[in-house]
């Protein structure tokens, strides 16, 4: 498969455009570069649809890179009959396993098994368990990659050597898929660029009016956000379209203030938070599923996969209300504590503390507000509407679901378009190539300088946490693993950038700053 140049040369050129002669026009502006937007981008290019997709800062940058890095139906939505839902992410959950060795792993998930007086607090009845397992398969039409099961005691305390033993029977096992989720966004933001589609991060959408003509209805004001970060005057300018989509999740409300029409929808967005852990100090073999007091499903999910000495385990998430800014939410101390509290019920002679948490990091789910008195009852079904200017807005949803939610999109925007689901089904990328971007020098885990090379060219990173966030996560590896290969990083991305030396440290110091506000240390510090 040939992949095209992607990149800051390239960005630079369509600004450029932008600049020179009559405003651009395109038949959809997306606005917002999460997984559906990009998914967007990508179904409308396969329709033979001209779009243009901006984002303010980085692609996936808010939700879409702070989930739980999962590919799954979603058993626990089984509880609030949402059967379709389970159904759908069941479907995808298998055309991404099948097309996408590369980028999404199937992994087993355990339900440890507890008599009924010994089991955790919030923990649901072993009969309910192994029905809604049977369910599980079944909603798959048993397109799985393995059936679910039962291990015994001695079996799941190999997998799982500090699990809480005293009234222990054993778990329940059964199949679901993880992924990096920044990894699949660049993958399908490629993909829809190498169809046609034009999509530029750090481009700010600042209005949207209608123009009152006939064949363009909307005009779109931009501005380019990378010279604002130096203190520099800033590039702006407008393009017309016939569509507007607005793909921006939890910050559906707050960017509605700028359209004309509003949102003409109400959100309930809910912070979730995970915690960080060295595998080497928390050995799990599978992932864990646990139950909080209040009955909540948190998820004990090891990430091997990184490469030899980068390996951690990642635990969460949490469910709460989120206010203010999106953007700003961070992991606090009630919510370490609260995932602390559960791995403390969970495995007891493990003694995970503070001092263990390599990083946090903190997301907000874009949940509609349904009348359900918790974000934990509220459903992850997504919405599509048309404010009262016919502005399109689309909230909610599961990440597996993003090729769907893109589907629907597309036709519900332009219903005379010609879907191509045989189009829509083709991988991103070939198993091949992905595994020559990993040759070269190793840098962390399995991530090297041949990989760094190949983002800066394909993957349009802009600046370093772009690079250390977002297209490889040398940030999961903690402070002191960023700390010895931010200089090496920044000189490596240096020369491709155009950075000058002092921009380069500024970059450092930049990315430095980011990672600290994840380490245990500054929310201590911050909240005491």
């Amino acid at each position: 498969m040939e992949y095209p140049p992607f990149n800051i040369h390239t960005r630079a050129e369509a600004l450029a455009r932008f600049s020179e002669g009559e405003e651009p026009s395109f038949d959809a502006v997306i606005i917002g570069g999460g997984i559906v937007g990009a998914g967007l981008a990508r179904e409308l290019a396969i329709r033979g649809i001209s779009s243009l997709l901006v984002e303010k800062g980085d692609f996936a940058s808010g939700t879409s890179s702070r989930s739980s890095k999962l590919i799954h139906g979603g058993l626990r939505y089984l509880e609030m009959a949402d059967f379709h839902l389970v159904f759908e992410a069941l479907a995808e959950r298998h055309w991404l396993l099948t097309t996408h060795p590369h980028l999404v792993k199937p992994v087993e998930f355990n339900v440890p098994i507890y008599a009924r007086k010994k089991a955790p607090p919030g923990s649901r009845m072993t009969a309910l368990i192994g029905l809604g397992l049977f369910l599980y398969d079944g909603l798959s039409f048993f397109k799985t990659p393995f059936f679910h099961g039962r291990h015994v005691k001695e079996e799941t305390l190999k997998l799982f050597p500090s699990l809480k033993e005293e009234g222990l029977k054993g778990s329940y096992y059964y199949p679901d898929a993880m992924m990096l989720d920044d990894e699949l966004v660049l993958e399908t933001l490629l993909d829809a660029y190498r169809r046609g589609a034009l999509a530029l991060n750090y481009v700010k959408a600042s209005d949207v009016q209608l123009t009152g003509g006939e064949r363009d209805s909307y005009r779109v004001h931009l501005q380019d956000q990378l010279p604002l970060q130096k203190g520099e005057s800033s590039q702006t300018f407008s393009v017309k379209a016939k569509e507007v989509i607005v793909c921006v999740g939890p910050w559906t409300e707050i960017f509605g203030t700028q359209v004309v029409g509003g949102a003409g929808r109400k959100l309930k967005p809910s912070k979730g938070i995970h915690l960080i852990i060295p595998w080497n100090r928390f050995p799990v073999e599978q992932c864990l599923v646990m139950y909080a007091p209040d009955g909540r499903i948190v998820f004990c999910i090891p990430r091997k996969d990184l490469g030899k000495g980068a390996e951690v385990v990642i635990v969460g998430t949490t469910d709460s209300p989120c206010r203010g800014d999106p953007g700003e939410v961070l992991a606090d101390k009630r919510d370490i504590h609260y995932l602390l509290k559960v791995l403390e019920t969970y495995f007891p002679k493990a003694r995970i503390g503070l001092s263990d948490i390599m990083m946090t990091y903190a997301g907000v789910r874009p949940l509609l507000d349904t009348g359900e008195a918790s974000e934990a009852k509220t459903s992850r079904e997504h919405e599509i509407w048309r404010n009262p200017a016919g502005v399109v807005f689309m909230a909610g949803g599961k990440y597996t679901t993003f090729r769907k939610i893109s589907q629907e999109l597309a036709r519900f925007v332009f219903p005379k378009s010609k879907e191509n689901n045989c189009e829509s089904q083709k991988p991103l990328s070939q198993p091949a190539d992905y595994q020559k971007r990993s040759e070269g020098k190793p840098l962390w885990g399995r991530f090297t300088d041949q990989w760094l090379k190949w983002k800066l060219a394909h993957h349009l990173p802009c600046t370093l946490d772009d690079i250390v966030f977002r297209r490889f996560p040398l940030w999961m590896g903690g402070k002191e693993v960023a700390e010895s290969l931010l200089h090496e990083v920044a000189g490596l991305s240096q020369s491709y950038l155009g950075w000058s030396e002092v921009e380069a440290e500024r970059q450092v110091q930049r990315t430095r700053e980011l990672i600290e506000k994840g380490t245990i240390e500054w929310i201590t510090q911050r909240q005491s």
